[in-house]
């Protein structure tokens, strides 16, 4: 084998390695996401306490380039809220099915409720800093929160809590002097979600 051969093999094999690397490196893997595992937890107050419960999430996706997070959505199953926190189970179908009703989130016309990230910046390890929009009964507002990933067996999980205030989606009962609300007793504008979503590790 000439020389030139051989140098013509190496330049071909470091071309190989070097688009590799940058395939890699720039490429977009949007991972399996495992729904039956993924879900959200939700909490609220009113001034005589708080209550929590679940929400399904339907769909959702997760996008990641050199390993890092850039992108995605989710969406919750409306239809699927639960609450949780009493003991009576039948107290937690009736608070379920007030949050349900035209009240609150009025599933039977908005059975979902959708998260699109915007923006996503690294704030440390494993630690992003993401922006996106909100819809709600088909109201979008922006919104921001911290996120954290982290890998668990085969799998990753993003996990993130989310404080919205409900009034800006046109939710204000119960609100402070607002329809169902009373001299002494309101139910506070923001609610929280924790939001935990599971993708499968790339192999």
């Amino acid at each position: 084998m000439t020389r030139k051969i051989i140098i013509a093999l190496a330049v071909v094999a470091v071309l190989l390695v070097a688009g590799r690397f940058i395939y890699n490196r720039y490429r977009v893997v949007v991972p399996p996401v495992d729904v039956s595992r993924s879900e959200i937890g939700w909490s609220g107050k009113s001034l005589s306490g708080a209550h929590a419960g679940k929400v399904n999430i339907s769909q959702a996706k997760l996008e990641f380039q050199n390993d890092q997070l850039i992108g995605g959505m989710f969406e919750a199953d409306m239809t699927s809220l639960t609450a949780t926190d009493m003991e009576d189970p039948a107290d937690n179908i009736s608070l379920a099915d007030h949050l349900k009703d035209p009240d609150f989130f009025d599933v039977a016309k908005y059975p979902k409720a959708t998260f699109t990230i915007t923006e996503v910046k690294v704030s440390g390890e494993n630690s992003y800093a993401v922006k996106g929009v909100m819809k709600i009964k088909d109201v979008e507002q922006p919104l921001s929160f911290d996120a954290q990933l982290f890998e668990e067996q085969e799998m990753k999980r993003l996990s993130a809590q989310l404080t919205i205030d409900r009034t800006l989606f046109g939710i204000k009962y119960g609100a402070k002097g607002e329809v169902g609300s009373e001299a002494d007793w309101f139910i506070y504008n923001e609610f929280m979600l924790q939001v935990n979503v599971l993708v499968q590790q790339e192999s």
